[in-house]
């Protein structure tokens, strides 16, 4: 169920916490179904779009506890969550600064601005062995030398002279 992102679904089942028992595994079945068939293709009903709403609440519910509607059952089921999974959401001041002094610590994953840093022609345009091998990695290996490349800055140049007319 937590692939499905339905684990809410388990903790407050009133079934014995046994895992592969025949009742967990006819409400795995349901469930898979019913979210294929939710998902599968566009939402076209105000209830197919209500259901499928229903189902990203429930499979992150920390994320809609400010729901005006379904906002406290969402902070319930957040909170069950956590408490399952032996965590608990920060209530004093001092364990709200214990979590940042935590964070500070850990290296900070800039996405996709980390990613750049790590091209090597970020900082100078590639050489012609460079472009050469990334041109045999892409299939272009047809082309010789580097003269298209030559002609591509050429045409790019005159356009650029063209703009400051």
């Amino acid at each position: 169920m937590d692939e499905m992102g339905m684990s809410i679904c388990c903790l407050m089942c009133d079934a014995p916490d046994i895992p592969g028992t025949n009742r967990c595994k006819q409400c795995i079945s349901r469930h898979s179904s019913a979210r294929k068939e939710l998902f599968s293709d566009r939402a076209e009903t105000g209830l197919e779009q209500l259901a499928r709403r229903l189902a990203s609440m429930i499979a992150d519910p920390a994320s809609f506890t400010s729901d005006a509607i379904h906002g406290v059952w969402m902070s319930n089921y957040h909170q069950a969550l956590l408490k399952h999974q032996g965590t608990r959401q920060a209530n004093t001041m001092e364990e709200i600064e214990e979590i940042f002094r935590q964070q500070r610590g850990k290296e900070a994953d800039m996405g996709p601005a980390s990613l750049s840093d790590r091209n090597p022609w970020s900082k100078r345009p590639p050489d012609d062995k460079e472009i050469n091998e990334a041109l045999q990695k892409l299939s272009y290996s047809g082309r010789r030398g580097n003269a298209w490349w030559s002609e591509l800055e050429e045409d790019i140049d005159s356009l650029d002279e063209g703009e400051s007319d």
